[in-house]
């Protein structure tokens, strides 16, 4: 059995500048042994069908800052499983709409350099099945997937959804959502800035199956705010 870290929607550069440090903290207070990034690791602010932010870096720059977040991840967490959310493939759907074959694309492993990091669909660990979530909404995007799967569900995506929810019938199954690690201030989230629904910024985390939400303290004050990180 397996002690899971699973981390919410990263959105490198777009990233709360405490999250890798709670997440990292999280792994110690939990001993985990194995970690999953629930997907949409990066932004592709750029590589898009919506209008760019005028303020936001250009595609290049953006590039390079994804890529400087991206290798203090895998610094953090060398081994990992990263189930491939909607903004993950930007480039690649793009590249498609054009008839660009996926061979002249670098798959995320080279792209990204994480040599140790699997990039997958999904995963199943302890029976409990690990996506990113493109395609679901609502309030309850993870029970949601997890009565279309009959299988328990830890999910991302949708990220002012967090925490879990169980149903139970003949079996007893729950969908957690993990929440997301997004920077709200970032220009890259500025299309969110007149929404009603937040970010919650959250993690979760499976002992042997059984599944547990933490949510991330950014209050002033607290130890991840982020005036404590530059």
């Amino acid at each position: 059995m397996t002690r899971v870290l699973a981390i919410g929607d990263v959105h490198a550069p777009a990233t709360h500048p405490g999250y890798r440090a709670w997440c990292l903290y999280l792994a110690e207070k939990w001993n985990t042994t194995r970690v999953v990034f629930i997907g949409d690791i990066i932004d592709s602010h750029q590589i898009s069908y919506h209008p760019a932010e005028p303020d936001a870096p250009g595609a290049g720059d953006e590039a390079d800052q994804t890529l400087e977040h991206v290798q203090a991840w895998c610094s953090s967490f060398p081994r990992a499983v990263v189930t491939i959310g909607n903004h993950d493939e930007r480039a690649f759907r793009l590249a498609a709409s054009v008839n660009i074959p996926g061979r002249f694309i670098r798959d995320y492993a080279k792209l990204w350099k994480t040599p140790r990091w699997k990039w997958v669909r999904e995963v199943e660990i302890d029976g409990v099945n690990y996506i990113h979530g493109t395609g679901l909404g609502g309030q309850q995007p993870a029970l949601s997937a997890a009565r279309l799967s009959m299988q328990s569900t830890v999910c991302g995506h949708v990220h002012s959804t967090a925490g879990v929810r169980w149903v139970a019938g003949k079996e007893r199954i729950f969908g957690m959502d993990t929440g997301c690690g997004c920077d709200p201030d970032h220009v890259a989230m500025a299309y969110g800035r007149n929404l009603v629904r937040r970010p919650i910024l959250g993690a979760g985390v499976v002992i042997d199956g059984t599944p547990y939400h933490e949510i991330m303290p950014i209050e002033r004050g607290s130890k991840f705010h982020r005036s404590r990180f530059k």
